[in-house]
């Protein structure tokens, strides 16, 4: 525990509140974050029981995870925005029994429509959770960069933890209770989460207050809300369909009509002077190449896997164990970030990355699988060790008053990189397992080449 953000955190507590420092914050934030990445990936394996009992075809299926991942990317700039405005500890508050109340209407929805828009309704949970958790973070850190980053360390590392368990609890809950159960575990989770938030940490600096920028809100949701759509369909039908380009330039002329607004309102929801700060922009074009990259080839390797190389579903789940060792990687970037600086986990992370794509070259259905797994260890590990020292420098690059918005800036930029990471290197993959192969390849190339570009944009403006 770092002995600054302690005394500070104890410095800033509302009266009659005790602070007991960066640990206390450390636990009550991340029961948020495992409730948002537990619905991430639990909802996968219990998809066929649920369209079984709900009597729901593949594209109900779809929606169910889609509405969940709209709703999420779409109303993050916007959570961020109210939660430097009205306090980072409120706006968590409410996203915690939003979600709890959400995952409640999952549990007992009578039909297909009702899970959606329950679904959705999660995701708007996780949209006010997610920047705040971070924000509250930074603020009982109390401006040590150091302590941050370990911070942002462990959050990371217990969230690897619920993605990879959460296939396997998912799993196992349907299997023995049914899949409503995978809804009702969120609830004791939730209820954690609000009694340690409210009773152990202390509320955020507040940005002045202005008039609310309704305008900029509503144009925020409908451009990443038609961009990430755009992206998820271009995937399925193609980036020529008619409706995938109508939705892009729905999302382009909003983003512009945003720019606009934001330019001339006298509070906006997003200043625009954010980004005059050379190390903060590159920071959220680093997200997007990362997010494009690790969680294109996550989706790749789980296609080639199945399609090149024939194996089984679990099989394929315990190629894929290695990216476990990220866990350790999280832990591991603020011991490098205290030792050297902060960029350096960065910049190493992207050159590891880079490497474990460029040893994945000429890889095919023959390929044995002793030969990918230095790959996998590597990417892992520098995915690892690179995610929370950008997320540190994104957050500690503005104002903490404006903390929740930098990092849900943050998060929106990198929501949108995993979708297209997914959609562009999913329509790479078509044909005979030969053609996956070569598919697969051009995507490996493709992602060292733009790590590579990463790691030179974080060398140059970091």
């Amino acid at each position: 525990m770092s002995a600054a953000g302690s005394t500070s955190l104890a410095e800033l507590a509302p009266a009659g509140r005790r602070a007991t420092g960066i640990g206390w914050t450390l636990a009550a934030t991340s029961f948020g974050f495992v409730v948002v990445q537990l619905d991430v990936t639990i909802v996968n394996v219990a998809m066929p029981q649920i369209g079984k009992d709900l009597g729901a075809g593949v594209t109900g299926l779809q929606w169910i995870v889609d509405a969940y991942t709209l709703a999420f990317a779409a109303l993050l700039l916007t959570a961020g925005s109210f939660a430097d405005r009205f306090g980072s500890r409120r706006v968590f508050s409410v996203g915690l029994v939003l979600f709890g109340l959400a995952s409640l209407g999952c549990a007992v929805a009578p039909s297909i429509g009702v899970l959606i828009a329950a679904r959705a309704a999660q995701g708007v949970g996780a949209a006010l959770i997610l920047p705040t958790s971070l924000s509250l973070l930074s603020h009982a850190c109390a401006g040590d960069a150091v302590a941050r980053t370990r911070a942002i360390g462990w959050w990371s590392a217990i969230g690897g933890v619920v993605s990879a368990a959460g296939p396997v609890l998912g799993g196992a809950l349907t299997t023995g209770l049914g899949w409503r159960s995978i809804f009702f575990v969120n609830l004791p989770i939730c209820a954690l989460g609000l009694w340690a938030v409210r009773r152990y940490v202390a509320e955020t600096v507040r940005a002045a207050a202005g008039r609310l920028d309704v305008g900029g809100q509503l144009l925020a949701i409908v451009a990443l809300f038609f961009l990430t759509h755009a992206v998820i369909e271009g995937g399925v039908l193609g980036w020529t369909d008619w409706t995938v380009l109508a939705g892009f330039a729905v999302a382009a002329l909003a983003i512009a009509a945003f720019v606009r607004n934001e330019s001339r309102v006298p509070a906006p929801m997003i200043p625009l002077g954010i980004f005059r700060s050379r190390a903060f922009s590159a920071a959220i074009v680093l997200g997007v190449l990362m997010n494009i990259t690790f969680y294109g080839s996550i989706f790749v390797l789980s296609l080639y896997f199945q399609h090149s190389k024939g194996y089984t579903p679990t099989q394929t789940g315990l190629a894929l164990l290695p990216f476990t060792v990220i866990m350790l990687a999280n832990l591991a970037s603020g011991r490098l970030a205290r030792r050297f600086s902060q960029r350096t986990p960065v910049i190493a992370g992207f050159l590891l990355s880079a490497l474990a794509f460029a040893l994945l070259h000429g890889v095919d259905a023959a390929t044995p699988y002793l030969r990918i797994l230095p790959s996998l260890l590597l990417l892992a590990i520098g995915a690892g060790i690179g995610t929370p020292a950008l997320t540190s420098l994104v957050i500690g690059s503005v104002a903490s008053s404006l903390s929740a918005t930098a990092s849900a800036i943050f998060g929106a930029a990198r929501q949108v990189g995993s979708a297209i990471g997914v959609a562009l290197f999913g329509a790479l993959l078509v044909g005979l397992p030969a053609q996956v192969a070569t598919g697969a390849v051009f995507a490996f190339d493709l992602s060292a080449f733009l790590r590579l570009a990463g790691a030179l944009i974080a060398v140059l403006c970091l």
